[in-house]
């Protein structure tokens, strides 16, 4: 069955005349008949009673009319549909962004900021949890991530980004822990914890490079206990096995049954920081979103 004989058939059942459906169709007599018998063919069901006098519907015909007769307008809308999306396509921005609390939030503001500005723009996103889960999504133009000291000068030749938030890291454990009392933690102290994770730090693509980075200030845990999700971390955290590294927004569910202290370094405060990174190729479709997160990136503003 194809769209054209289905056009043929409407024709025939609004004028009930071969000869007049066949001209308002541009196509001969004998071809339009062709198509009205090799569709009651295929269907296996006569539609019109044919006289020499008269053609009228069956009772067949009456259904299908009924059933048919909006066919070609939906036919024609959605392909002005289509036509519409691909002429937006050129405006539409995908954008992958990490699920992680604090994070959502901050990406919402800036998004929303940019659709003011720019309001042709529409922005289509996909969460995930891992990079692993950025293989499933089909070529983001922006990747929104949480970086924690990564070393983004490795990828410059691919990628350009902006630091568009930055998260103070604590150190946080269960009020119940004896440390919840204490006004400073010692490395020693902190050394006998168990570090609950939510992934494998070694295996994350996300760039959190937290083992190598507490090393770094002195802190590195004998034992390390991995979680495949946030829900039982915070079971663990709550039932006090252990400590975690991350910061206030990502806790504002349970944050009162836990106690959090900042973590120091030599310079400042240790921060995780919401980055948007976007391939070196796509500079110029980006161009105006460039520039806009340019403009709040925290590395212009020091």
């Amino acid at each position: 069955m194809t769209i054209h004989q289905i056009e043929c058939f409407l024709e025939v059942a609004h004028t009930l005349n071969f000869t007049e459906a066949a001209s308002h169709l541009y196509i001969s007599q004998q071809g339009l008949s062709r198509q009205i018998s090799s569709l009651e063919r295929e269907l296996e069901m006569r539609l019109f009673e044919r006289t020499t006098r008269e053609v009228r519907l069956t009772r067949s015909g009456e259904i299908l009319l009924w059933k048919w007769q909006n066919i070609p307008s939906l036919i024609r809308e959605s392909v002005d549909m289509a036509r519409e999306d691909n002429k937006r396509e050129k405006d539409r921005i995908h954008v992958a962004i990490l699920k992680m609390n604090g994070v959502m939030d901050v990406v919402g503001r800036i998004l929303t900021e940019y659709s003011d500005r720019f309001p042709q723009t529409e922005f289509q996103l996909k969460e995930y949890s891992d990079v692993k889960d950025l293989a499933g999504i089909n070529t983001p133009d922006l990747i929104i991530t949480l970086s924690n000291g990564f070393d983004y000068t490795k990828i410059k030749d691919k990628f350009n980004w902006a630091e568009l938030h930055s998260f103070p890291l604590y150190y946080v454990f269960s009020k119940k822990n004896p440390m919840a009392c204490m006004e400073r933690l010692s490395s020693a102290l902190l050394q006998q914890q168990t570090l609950l994770a939510v992934f494998r730090y070694e295996e994350s693509g996300i760039g959190m490079k937290i083992l190598e980075f507490l090393g770094n200030l002195g802190y590195l845990p004998k034992k390390v206990r991995y979680f495949d999700n946030t829900d039982s971390l915070e079971l663990a955290l709550n039932a006090n096995e252990g400590i975690h590294i991350g910061y206030r927004e990502y806790y504002h569910d349970f944050g009162d049954r836990l106690a959090m202290f900042p973590i120091p370094t030599p310079e400042n405060q240790a921060e995780a920081k919401v980055m948007a990174l976007w391939r070196v190729e796509d500079e110029e479709k980006l161009k105006n979103l460039v520039s806009y997160l340019n403009s709040i990136d925290l590395r212009k503003r020091e």
